[in-house]
């Protein structure tokens, strides 16, 4: 037997392309992000995993998803999270639950040592479908926290 499954219904992240199409100026600030489970790659109807590698100083903006729970494990390193009004540290081996469309970002400030988290969407199959949304993208409406 390999060391690696070849079933259509494993994978990791060795195997799955960084995400090159994510922009700073819509929050994805110098992260390496894989998409391991969504809709198009695995067929999911309401869940995503991501895998995302935050050199130091790096970030995920603030933004929210208006059709989806998010939760986030900490592999290792520690970094600034953001939900709602609050933040507070997160450290290897946390796991941070994110309501529906709550504002929340992640900032690796460490100047030294990378943070490693995955992550998923509860209720989308894909970011599109869970949508994502900026504090500048709410025109007049809702206030960032």
């Amino acid at each position: 037997m390999s060391a690696r499954s070849e079933h259509p219904l494993v994978t990791s992240a060795d195997l799955t392309p960084s995400d090159e199409s994510l922009l700073e100026e819509r929050g994805w600030h110098r992260m390496d992000v894989k998409w391991l489970i969504t809709r198009a790659s695995m067929g999911s109807a309401k869940t995503v995993v991501g895998r995302t590698f935050f050199p130091p100083g790096s970030k995920h903006d603030l933004h929210r998803h208006p059709n989806a729970e998010e939760w986030e494990f900490v592999i290792s390193g520690e970094g600034v999270k953001r939900v709602g009004d609050e933040a507070f540290v997160i450290r290897a081996g946390d796991v941070v639950f994110c309501p529906q469309d709550v504002y929340h970002g992640l900032e690796n400030t460490s100047e030294t040592e990378p943070l490693l988290t995955i992550w998923g969407y509860c209720g989308a199959g894909s970011l599109e479908e869970a949508g994502y949304v900026l504090p500048a993208d709410d025109e007049g409406g809702r206030p960032a926290p």
